[in-house]
């Protein structure tokens, strides 16, 4: 027997510590007065402590010699990443914006929009697509842009004929749209809600209003703040279920506590369709800000939240892009896998042809996913059950050098394992064991 090598060990308290094993998902608590037995040879560590041995065996923290857990995770990591009973289809309908954001990576196109032979073209995708896996059980229709709601009654008729086909197929539609929420109405809630069978939007907020308005502004220069959280309860109180992203950096993260007190007053029921998800501007720079007290604040509030190391699960849930069913198409037919790179030709890895099939160009999907996992750095990370090897995106972009593609350290790992502890167990009473 041997010791998994995705065991990571942390401190509790004075009197006990936390062994974790990533792919069991499993901890066990143990006293600080025995957790140096923890340095035996498992061998020595079953003569001098059969309590402890029996109970790391069961959390699959001590396993065979022979047992290679890499190779393990690689299948699943695969099989998750080759499901075909999903298809995810992200089209960008538009890449004009009604704000201007100063962290925005796009170059917005002024009046771009699909065309008549663009929308048969993906007419015709989605025939292709159902024809080929005919095994699918659901079908993932996302909206991203520049802001999916420009012009968004001329893609009306192509939303339609998508829900028909699904409807045809007895396949399960969801729609979802990454927004600023300044153009939602009830006209556009109505109309998705009788398309599809699940309704989501992402949208986001940078910060109390002040703060938001100085960022998220009209042409008119009038602010967005209010109207934004207008339409978030429009879309939850007809049972949408609402992302609302916080971006926060360090001049407005002191206003954002005041988002609560500015929707303490909506129906209760809200709750259940609002989730908020704390992600730092990536350009306000490395300076650590500590969250704990804010999540804490939205917590105690009734609503659920999430952060970057809150939520470290991307080998079962990974991102979108990592799918060798989903594709993105852009207004023009050209093709993308991934909505965090600018769109354009020199990012581009493909295009649709006027028959509906995607002609690759660069990188393939199951090149993408090959691409995982595959650094030394990857394969000697604890948590690499976590984190799945990272984002295919940047495996493809860094694949010859030997970093963590999230950039953790020790102490970061840590402290995720660290979270997971308190988030999923400690408030689940799953933790507890007698060592």
């Amino acid at each position: 027997m041997k010791y998994s090598q995705y065991n990571t060990l942390i401190s509790l308290t004075k009197q006990v510590s936390a062994l974790y094993n990533a792919i069991s998902d499993k901890f066990v608590v143990i006293k600080n007065t025995i957790v140096e037995d923890l340095n035996l040879s498992t061998d020595f560590l079953h003569e001098k402590n059969i309590k402890l041995y029996d109970e790391l065996l069961q959390a699959d923290a001590i396993v065979e010699d022979d047992y290679d857990e890499y190779h393990f995770i690689r299948l699943k990591s695969i099989d998750v990443d080759k499901n075909t009973k999903d298809f995810k289809l992200m089209l960008n309908p538009t890449l004009d914006c009604n704000l201007k954001c100063w962290y925005c990576y796009e170059n917005h196109v002024k009046g771009s929009k699909f065309t008549f032979e663009t929308s048969e073209s993906i007419k015709k995708f989605v025939e292709n697509t159902f024809d080929s896996f005919e095994e699918i059980e659901w079908f993932f229709l996302y909206f991203f842009g520049g802001e999916p709601l420009i012009g968004f009654s001329k893609n009306e008729e192509l939303i339609e004929y998508i829900a028909n086909l699904c409807r045809k197929r007895n396949v399960k539609l969801e729609i979802s749209i990454t927004s600023n929420g300044v153009l939602i109405n009830k006209k556009i809630v109505e109309f998705l809600k009788n398309q599809s069978d699940w309704v989501g939007f992402q949208i986001s907020l940078d910060g109390g209003e002040l703060e938001h308005d100085k960022v998220r502004f009209l042409p008119s220069n009038k602010g967005t703040y209010k109207r934004i959280l207008q339409n978030i309860n429009l879309l939850v109180q007809n049972k949408i279920y609402v992302i609302l992203r916080i971006n926060y950096t360090m001049e407005n993260l002191h206003s954002i506590p005041s988002i609560v007190d500015d929707i303490k007053d909506w129906n209760i029921e809200c709750k259940n369709y609002l989730k908020f998800d704390f992600q730092r501007v990536w350009q306000d720079g490395n300076s650590i800000l500590n969250l704990d007290n804010f999540l804490e604040i939205f917590s105690n509030a009734g609503f659920v939240v999430s952060s970057p190391l809150h939520f470290v699960n991307f080998l079962k849930f990974p991102c979108y892009a990592d799918n060798l069913n989903q594709v993105l198409i852009n207004y023009n037919g050209d093709v993308y896998k991934c909505t965090a790179r600018d769109f354009t030709d020199e990012n581009r890895i493909g295009y649709l042809s006027e028959t509906g099939d995607i002609v690759w160009t660069v990188s393939t999907p199951e090149e993408r996913i090959e691409a995982k996992m595959q650094k030394q750095v990857c394969r000697d990370c604890s948590i690499l059950p976590l984190c799945g090897g990272g984002c295919s995106q940047k495996c493809l972009e860094n694949r010859f050098v030997n970093n963590c593609t999230y950039g953790y350290d020790e102490n970061t790992k840590k402290e995720i394992v660290l979270n997971r502890f308190y988030n999923y167990f400690v408030k689940n009473n799953e933790a507890s064991t007698g060592i």
